[in-house]
């Protein structure tokens, strides 16, 4: 074949981790690992062809995704570059690494992205400072210093839900991970982590109204022109699903011109939540590093919390998605003591009695009446829950989070990922499908699923979901290493590998990663190496879809912020903080000589 039909991470995988590949329609019952630094043939103008050191079966897998077989080839542990062959020349994958440092790039690739999207006075080799002039509050129409943070969404807007969560995975890859150098050589730090959380954190101080302590919900996001009677503004815990593209362009940068952008003054309560948790984590961050910097935090992330203490009856409190959210606050304030224990306490019951007590899904709400799901956060409430894990085992709350998590494991988890083989977690479990014209699969628990989200709603949105799998991704790295449970961060390696290329289509989402990529729906920008698009999405019969001929797919394509977030946080916990040379490439290896199926020896 030309193109190669192999499916597999088109990144690599750790030396000890388990390592799959998946072929879709196959006929061979067995495969090969070839080591691509030992030549068979090396003639001009043939193809190369490299020594098998692995032989191992392939093993039929049916289900609503089609027809597939998978290998596994775990025991092959030494760093190098490798890919897999089938027989008879019937197919292969493109080449991938196998060292404990083969995703360790990631982090620095990733804040590198986000720094090319600063929004403001900012200026590099291809672009100038943009929108000094932003803006102007939507309900008086008054200047506001909205200067700042970073574009998001493929274009040019500032949505506070999604657009500043880098600035708290720079908080757990810095706690948890190694620095990541000081290649900018900016002010105040010589760290270029630290120095571009600055940037996102003085962005979110400048989106507080001094007056209550809500924070605005977006920059230049646009109005209603798109808007139907039937649509709203809120679908699948996703807001801004009708805003259109009316201040979505640059600026001449002069204020008082007549080009401001608006900022929306509108309250949600989920980004109340979500910066109150940055806000909190900044404040603990920074109190031995700039004292007066993290007192800021804490007082703002006060304020916002303090107003959402006369909101906690509205009707988004009986989201599951808004109590998740202010759990994971109130975690963050508690470790500040700017919230007493009872608060954590009463926030932590309301998610916890939320869980299904016999299929261990979450609720979507305190109407019980479906599971959770969500575009953006699909985990929150497992992640709530892993969260408490981090107060210590001998906390009064330990016990029940640990009981929930399992919980959700055994009977949601698990049975979820068995759908597919590649192990991911489809989009949504239904009690009973909400749309008619939407292929629906069965469950033996006599519920139903998608592995995209249905598409036949008066929304008009069908979204590509990376925010759904790497939530997932960071999940359950947390309660897997919460826990002590190797098989949950296995779980959260399949959901990124699906997203790196080991997915039907054999298309990587990140830029510059890996060898078949999406094309970026980046309209303003451009390609940037670490953008992390949004798809793949699904159609009616729940096949999986993702841009295939470049034509600016923005519902699979365009940048999100929010995949890039997750897929950090989890990398911040899946990945060694520190690599040995022995694991790395580069590294003289004993040769692996082939034997029987399914082993290996080494010479």
């Amino acid at each position: 074949m030309n193109m190669p039909n192999v499916l597999v991470s088109q990144v690599g995988f750790p030396c000890g981790a388990r390592k799959r590949c998946v072929v879709p329609g196959c006929e061979a019952a067995e495969f090969e690992i070839q080591d691509v630094s030992q030549h068979l043939r090396d003639a001009i103008g043939e193809f190369e062809n490299w020594r098998a050191i692995f032989r191992g079966r392939l093993e039929r897998r049916g289900g609503p995704m089609g027809a597939f077989s998978v290998g596994d080839f775990s025991k092959v542990q030494a760093p190098g570059i490798y890919r897999v062959v089938l027989p008879g020349d019937a197919g292969h994958s493109y080449p991938f690494v196998i060292s404990d440092a083969a995703h360790s790039h990631l982090p620095r690739l990733f804040l590198d992205y986000v720094h090319s999207q600063r929004c403001g006075p900012f200026e590099n080799e291809w672009r100038g400072p943009c929108h000094l002039d932003d803006g102007l509050r939507s309900d008086n129409g008054q200047p506001v210093d909205a200067v700042g943070g970073w574009h998001d969404a493929g274009d040019l807007r500032k949505w506070m839900t999604t657009t500043p969560l880098p600035a708290l995975a720079f908080m757990h890859t810095r706690a948890r991970l190694a620095s990541l150098g000081n290649h900018w050589r900016e002010d105040p730090f010589q760290d270029d982590l630290l120095n571009e959380l600055i940037w996102g954190l003085r962005f979110v101080l400048k989106m507080q109204d001094p007056s209550t302590g809500m924070i605005y919900e977006d920059v230049g996001g646009g109005g209603d022109s798109r808007r139907t009677t039937e649509m709203t503004w809120w679908h699948e815990n996703h807001a801004g699903v009708y805003a259109d593209n009316e201040e979505n362009h640059f600026t001449d940068n002069a204020p008082n011109s007549g080009d401001e952008r608006t900022v929306r003054v509108q309250y949600n309560p989920i980004v109340q939540y979500t910066n109150i948790a940055i806000l909190a984590g900044a404040a603990e961050m920074f109190c031995k590093l700039d004292a007066k910097f993290a007192r800021q935090c804490s007082d703002a992330g006060l304020r916002c919390w303090r107003f959402m203490s006369s909101r906690v009856q509205d009707e988004f409190h009986q989201w599951t998605s808004v109590l998740a959210w202010r759990l994971l606050a109130a975690l963050r304030l508690v470790a500040t003591g700017a919230v007493g224990k009872e608060e954590v306490a009463e926030a932590a019951r309301r998610v916890l009695d939320l869980q299904d007590a016999t299929l261990g899904f979450w609720h979507l709400d305190l109407q019980r009446r479906q599971p959770y799901r969500g575009i953006l956060q699909s985990a929150q409430p497992l992640l709530a829950a892993a969260s408490l894990l981090e107060l210590g085992p001998s906390h009064p709350l330990a016990p029940k989070a640990s009981d929930a998590l399992r919980r959700c494991w055994d009977a949601f988890i698990e049975p979820m990922r068995n759908t597919n083989p590649f192990g991911i977690i489809p989009y949504a479990m239904y009690r009973d499908p909400p749309t008619t014209g939407d292929v629906y699969h069965p469950l033996d628990n006599g519920r139903w699923f998608r592995f995209f989200m249905h598409t036949q709603t008066p929304q008009k949105i069908n979204h590509g979901i990376s925010a759904h799998w790497t939530s997932w991704a960071h999940a359950l790295a947390l309660a897997g290493t919460a826990l002590g449970e190797g098989r949950w961060r296995e779980a959260a390696w399949d959901q990124l590998h699906w997203l790196m290329g080991n997915n039907p289509l054999n298309t990587s989402l990140i830029s510059g990663v890996g060898y078949r990529i999406a094309m970026p729906y980046s309209r303003f920008l451009g390609a940037i190496p670490g953008g992390f698009c949004l798809g793949p999405r699904g159609d009616a019969a729940d096949g999986i879809f993702i841009d295939p001929d470049g034509r600016c797919d923005c519902v699979s394509c365009e940048y999100w912020m929010t995949p890039l977030a997750n897929a950090l946080m989890a990398l911040s916990l899946l990945l060694p903080k520190s690599v040995d040379g022995s694991r790395k490439l580069g590294y003289a290896k004993t040769r692996q000589i082939p034997t029987k199926k399914g082993t290996s020896n080494h010479e």
